[in-house]
């Protein structure tokens, strides 16, 4: 329900929709003032029941026809059904009548954001702001206006004003972040929050997204001493317990960590991406028996964390237990496919154990789902030289080359397999070519051409593009 009828509970409210109801029932009128049927009728506007609410519509303006809030309530039905155009007019006529009525604009916004006419319909809320009693809550619609068009930086713009309005807003704190988030502005995101904290400096939600973008940033120390401000304003803010931990983990300061995310527990249920973390902190201590004990208990909480499923993997391979390892990150990617990283590490496992073909085809969906994966490129190829088809290895490396033309790793590899085709010529082509891009991965030929420092014309390539950098 609107924040509109703070003036009624929930309880007043159903005996008001109650009492509609038996009215209709009845065929009778009951009295409601004005403000009681604005409020069955955005009940029924809520839940979605319209014909309800087009039946409230008529019974109030029966009770109450020179009221315009009726007839705006009535429009934005109409639009509901599909009639913008209609809505729209009566609501031009409502205008002439009534221009400064802010709850009229706000409807016309509303519909021109349903027909996803977005400059239309920011335009309209433009024309409330200076007569609503609740401007912060116009600037907020007016920015995911302008998110539909993809123009962020007035998205961001207008969430400000609404935070000037409403500094105590978490919702609005929260949506400026986002928005800095996914824009990649971490660093401007930082000074808003820093003049922000300036004036409000008990805003526990800000201290918190400030932490998030040092983090982002990874200014680590920066980011430990903003969530610290947040748990100083309210100790039970578990997640700033969770990003300390994290943030400890970029430092590798990986015991203490580990007490930080096991700290999160005071304050909420056990969550299993926790758990994973902490396994992954023992991992990187080295602490095989507790890594385990705690991925296994991220997936007895939810068995479709995939992360914990290829941390196991992680953990057996180091141990040389390839087998079981493989057992884990197929399961990590049959529930998260789209994770390239896991198909990765498994197609590395068969690449390593020789099962070429396995590998191949596990390469060979990486790089369709990303076709910048240059390593993923160079092991598909790999593959397919060592089952002796070089011709194909040559093939996979022209497609990568044309999909990552500036990867001189690629021209490398490349060169490398013509050279060991015969092709000698063709391959320094592609050799100077890669020099001209990366000088320093000339050492990449070595897998194809071991005695390639024995070749003088490789040797005085080597020096002329050394002494041109």
């Amino acid at each position: 329900m609107s924040e509109d009828y703070e003036w009624i509970d929930d309880t007043n409210l159903n005996e008001l929709v109650t009492r509609f109801e038996k009215m209709v029932k009845a065929q009778m009128q009951f009295f409601f003032d004005v403000n009681e049927f604005e409020a069955v009728i955005d009940y029924y506007i809520d839940y979605q029941d319209f014909d309800k609410a087009n039946l409230a519509v008529e019974s109030a303006l029966l009770q109450h026809p020179s009221c315009t809030s009726f007839n705006i309530r009535g429009a934005k039905l109409r639009a509901q059904s599909g009639n913008y155009y209609e809505a729209l007019e009566e609501l031009n006529q409502i205008e002439l009548i009534e221009p400064a009525n802010d709850e009229l604009y706000i409807s016309k916004g509303e519909i021109y954001s349903m027909m996803s006419k977005h400059e239309l319909a920011i335009e309209q809320y433009e024309k409330a702001i200076p007569l609503t009693a609740n401007a912060e809550d116009i600037y907020s619609v007016i920015a995911f206006e302008y998110e539909n068009l993809n123009d962020y930086p007035n998205a961001i713009k207008n969430l400000k004003n609404a935070l000037e309005l409403k500094p105590d807003s978490e919702n609005i704190i929260h949506e400026i972040a986002f928005f800095f988030d996914i824009t990649n502005r971490e660093e401007d995101a930082v000074d808003f929050f820093c003049d922000f904290l300036d004036t409000n400096p008990f805003s526990k939600v800000a201290w918190f997204n400030l932490g998030i973008f040092y983090n982002q940033l990874e200014l680590f120390e920066k980011a430990i001493e903003a969530y610290e401000y947040t748990l100083a304003i309210d100790e039970e803010f578990s997640s700033a317990y969770f990003n300390i931990a994290n943030s400890l983990s970029g430092l590798n300061r990986y015991e203490e960590a580990i007490e930080k995310y096991k700290e999160t527990f005071k304050y909420e249920d056990a969550e299993p991406i926790t758990h994973y973390y902490i396994g992954e902190s023992y991992e990187n201590l080295n602490d095989i028996k507790n890594a385990m004990h705690h991925f296994n208990k991220a997936i007895e909480i939810n068995d479709q964390l995939a992360d914990a499923w290829a941390g196991l993997g992680r953990v057996f391979y180091a141990q040389d237990n390839e087998v079981k390892a493989i057992n884990y990150y197929e399961k990590a990617v049959e529930i998260m496919p789209s994770n390239t990283e896991f198909r990765f590490d498994l197609a590395m496992i068969h690449l390593k154990m020789e099962s070429y073909e396995i590998a191949s085809d596990l390469f060979s969906e990486i790089t369709k789902q990303d076709t910048f994966n240059v390593e993923a490129w160079i092991n598909y190829s790999s593959c397919a030289y060592a089952l002796d088809e070089t011709k194909t290895a040559i093939e996979i490396i022209e497609e990568a080359i044309t999909l990552n033309k500036e990867s001189a790793l690629l021209w490398y590899r490349l060169a490398g397999y013509l050279h060991v085709s015969g092709k000698v010529q063709q391959a320094y082509f592609y050799i100077e070519a890669a020099l001209k891009l990366n000088h320093e991965q000339h050492i990449e030929l070595l897998d194809l051409i071991p005695n390639i420092y024995s070749d003088s014309r490789f040797v005085e390539l080597l020096g002329v593009y050394k002494d041109s950098e």
